[in-house]
């Protein structure tokens, strides 16, 4: 499920069941502090547009329309919603809902695609609109910072290019990387002496065998270069991926505990 705040329409984070892209609402932190009235009719609608908006997307990326994505992205940030929560909360979830319709022989490959490059553009447009908010500092160096990388043979960068969004959107140093590119970055001198994690994304469960070696090699560093390790992506959320030693599995971003 789905959570969004239903007094500021942030959204707030995944729960269980994860499989379930459904909305429901709660309270983040700042407006559980304030006390709103959720029964209030101006609450509830903002509820219904929010479901309509996100409803509206995935139709809009079934039929491959990227015409219907720009009113339908201005709705969502008009109903008060960040241009990163549209990303996180609605675009994310509709390539989950794609991935399923594609394991389950509901969607060809062409259509597998064509909605991954629907949501390149919808990404594109929607990051346009929050360079124009983008002002706050990054954390202080120092502080952790995160490499994001594609498991090795995972070639949907979708996924891991909204992860990289959001963190940026919080504050947070990032690095894309790949298997070629990890093991320099993770011992450069610049990243080795901070702390830092490694986030992996795993589309496919026979990928898994893959970033099993990938993890060891990891852990095998000496530790001011060994980063934390966490895993996530399709095949994590969906519960295809046993746990790996030496690395956390993460079925939805919340679970990142960046707030």
């Amino acid at each position: 499920m789905l959570k969004w705040c239903a007094h500021c329409q942030q959204f707030i984070g995944e729960m269980p069941p994860h499989a379930d892209y459904g909305i429901t609402h709660g309270l983040c932190r700042k407006c559980a502090g304030e006390r709103p009235d959720l029964l209030s009719g101006d609450e509830y609608a903002h509820a219904v547009a929010l479901r309509d908006i996100f409803q509206s997307l995935f139709a809009a990326g079934r039929r491959s329309d990227f015409d219907a994505a720009g009113p339908l992205v201005d709705q969502a940030i008009a109903a008060d919603c960040r241009p990163v929560d549209i990303l996180v909360g609605m675009i994310a979830p509709l390539l989950y809902q794609i991935g399923d319709a594609w394991e389950r022989g509901t969607l060809t490959v062409e259509g597998e695609h064509e909605f991954t490059a629907f949501a390149e553009r919808v990404i594109d447009l929607v990051e346009a609109r929050m360079r124009l908010a983008w002002s706050q500092p990054e954390r202080p160096a120092g502080d952790r910072r995160y490499l994001l990388m594609n498991a090795p043979g995972n070639t949907h960068v979708v996924g891991i290019r909204i992860l990289g969004l959001w963190l940026h959107n919080k504050g947070w140093p990032i690095r894309h990387v790949d298997d070629g590119t990890l093991f320099d970055a993770l011992t450069e001198h610049s990243l080795a002496d901070e702390p830092k994690t490694l986030l992996v994304s795993i589309a496919l469960p026979e990928q898994r065998e893959a970033v099993a070696a990938l993890v060891e090699r990891v852990l095998a560093l000496p530790a001011p270069s060994r980063p934390d390790i966490v895993l996530g992506g399709y095949a994590v959320k969906t519960g295809q991926v046993p746990r790996i030693r030496g690395a956390k599995l993460a079925a939805d971003i919340s679970a990142l505990g960046l707030d």
